[in-house]
């Protein structure tokens, strides 16, 4: 496996913990070497452990199911250090229905003892054009 393909299954691998409400997403992304979460709504922020795991269970506990599609994400390597941009879309996965919108991904990778590890996930959902 590629450097480029471990990053994308971890990107991957985040999607399927998210969408099955699993709590193995804060082991996805922690890291004893620091890690820092800012999601896309006020107040989504976690650069602990704890806080990743208080918000992970308050993600999961809302009445849809959340998954990521990215287009054509982009990596760029540097020695250890990684870095992942890319756009798709957020899904929502509610009983009878699934709503999208679209996000963005800014993502940092550090590889340690062989692995990547994520340091820095940081989504938004881009607000419309302005006229």
């Amino acid at each position: 496996m590629t450097d480029e393909q471990a990053i994308l299954a971890r990107l991957d691998r985040l999607g399927e913990l998210m969408f099955a409400r699993d709590p193995a997403v804060v082991d996805e992304l922690w890291s004893e070497a620091g890690f820092s979460l800012y999601g896309s709504e006020a107040g989504e922020h976690a650069s602990t452990r704890d806080d990743v795991a208080r918000l992970f269970a308050s993600l999961h506990a809302l009445p849809f199911r959340i998954r990521w599609r990215w287009k054509q994400p982009a990596i760029t390597i540097a020695g250890d250090v990684a870095w992942l941009s890319s756009e798709g879309e957020i899904e929502f996965t509610h009983a009878d229905r699934v709503e999208c919108q679209p996000y963005r991904l800014v993502a940092i990778f550090q590889k340690i003892a062989g692995a990547w590890k994520w340091r820095l996930y940081s989504g938004s959902e881009p607000a419309p054009t302005r006229e």
